[in-house]
């Protein structure tokens, strides 16, 4: 039976979850959630993350709601470098230090998420999915919920995605001067993702 063990609460129409993995966790979409989603078992032995499917089962199921710290997850070979970056991301071990702030922007449950975490003036986003699809980043969403001394009108904006050509790899670009109110479309294959990190380029 499932137990839920996070803190749940609606303000301003977002539905919120509070846990140690995910200090603030926000959706956008609280309708397209059913209550059941929302719970889940006491903390995992272990992570196992088998495919895109199973990477979801945690973003959306388990890792809001467990109150202790996580086990390294142990991925499958369909789950693509670029998916694993993006995990790490989201699970948050992949700075050494807490984020300010957590949003998931966009997301299905058994189909794709999009997130982001922000460290100080810096934006790091990623997005995982089940199936091949394309998404596009919006990151003026994102940009506008800074506080005006904090928003920049240029970012160099670092994407680490997977390889087309290699399945074992990744590529990684740097995209200079890229405005706020840019779009940026990616495809990910399937049990993919991609991170895109944007940092703000001071004016001269």
């Amino acid at each position: 039976m499932l137990t839920p063990i996070g803190k749940l609460e609606f303000e301003d129409g977002t539905l919120k979850a509070s846990s140690p993995n995910l200090p603030t966790l926000s959706w956008d979409r609280p309708a397209a959630l059913a209550e059941a989603r929302l719970e889940s078992d006491p903390p995992p032995a272990s992570l196992e993350i088998a495919d895109g499917a199973d990477a979801l089962a945690a973003a959306f199921k388990v890792l809001p709601f467990v109150r202790a710290p996580l086990p390294s997850p142990v991925f499958g070979p369909s789950v693509t470098p670029a998916a694993r970056a993006a995990f790490a991301l989201l699970a948050g071990t992949s700075m050494h230090e807490p984020a300010d702030s957590f949003r998931v922007l966009r997301g299905e449950v058994d189909d794709f998420i999009v997130f982001a975490r922000r460290y100080k003036d810096v934006w790091m986003a990623g997005a995982l999915a089940v199936d091949a699809t394309t998404l596009t980043f919006r990151f003026e969403d994102l940009w506008h919920k800074l506080p005006e001394a904090s928003r920049y009108a240029e970012y160099m904006v670092e994407v680490v995605r997977d390889d087309p050509a290699d399945t074992s790899g990744c590529v990684r670009e740097t995209l200079p001067g890229v405005a706020p109110d840019a779009r940026i479309m990616l495809d990910l294959r399937a049990g993919g993702g991609f991170t895109l990190s944007f940092w703000p380029v001071a004016a001269s």
